[in-house]
């Protein structure tokens, strides 16, 4: 049996201001505002399974100290945070729908990506969306 891999599209969104001069770019993380679509049923129902795939997901990138809140909805569903010194990830389920709204933070663009391979390992989606967004920008104190 061949198994097929997920369907991914990825946006990158550039928001550096095109004043020439007016801010330097001074990236702090990287943002991956995820959608993943078509995933199982059980895999998005309860809390428990939810908090599990979220730190194996920051566990396999070798985070310390994982913290983890969770929201269990009745019947089915779930809002979950599990964040370490380096990386957030905030998830909100549709079990229903085979749907999960996914923001990945992390201090690298390869982290990111890292982390949303791991998720998608665990939570098993046919289609994946992903946006792209390189977080900070700072003033360029070094023109006049």
């Amino acid at each position: 049996m061949r198994v097929l891999e997920p369907l991914c599209q990825v946006e990158k969104f550039e928001i550096t201001p095109t004043q020439q001069g007016a801010l330097k770019r001074n990236i702090w993380s990287y943002h991956l505002i995820v959608e993943f679509w078509n995933s199982p049923f059980e895999l998005l129902a309860k809390a428990k399974i939810v908090e599990k795939a979220l730190k194996s997901a920051l566990t396999n990138s070798n985070y310390n100290n994982i913290r983890v809140i969770s929201y269990q909805f009745q019947p089915f569903g779930v809002s979950a945070q599990v964040s370490s010194g380096r990386a957030n990830i905030y998830i909100h389920t549709w079990p229903e729908n085979g749907y999960s709204a996914i923001d990945i933070i992390a201090d690298s663009k390869d982290e990111a990506y890292k982390i949303l391979e791991n998720l998608q390992k665990t939570l098993k989606p046919q289609n994946v969306y992903v946006a792209e967004i390189s977080r900070g920008i700072s003033e360029d104190w070094g023109e006049t």
